[in-house]
């Protein structure tokens, strides 16, 4: 962990994400349950990255999945 950041991680064990779909997890409205039930994590990743200059990732395998969030403490610095 940098200096100055928050990191949360929330983590199951459940089956885990297939492999086959790891790749698309953050696709704009990627899911894989049926239309109008999931709206997928791309703009969540989104939001975290552009506008609070975060990270969020994730690790996955069956039985144990980890997505982390990483966000700066204070203030982001302005554009010049």
């Amino acid at each position: 962990m940098r200096h100055g950041e928050a990191v949360v991680d929330v983590i199951d064990d459940g089956p885990g994400i297939p492999e086959a779909v790891q790749p698309r997890v953050f696709d704009a409205f990627f899911s894989t349950k049926t239309v109008g039930e999931g709206t997928g994590l791309g703009l969540a990743r989104r939001i975290v990255r552009n506008r609070h200059q975060g990270d969020l990732r994730f690790e996955s395998r069956p039985g144990y999945t980890c997505f982390e969030v990483r966000l700066p403490l204070g203030q982001p610095d302005s554009p010049a």
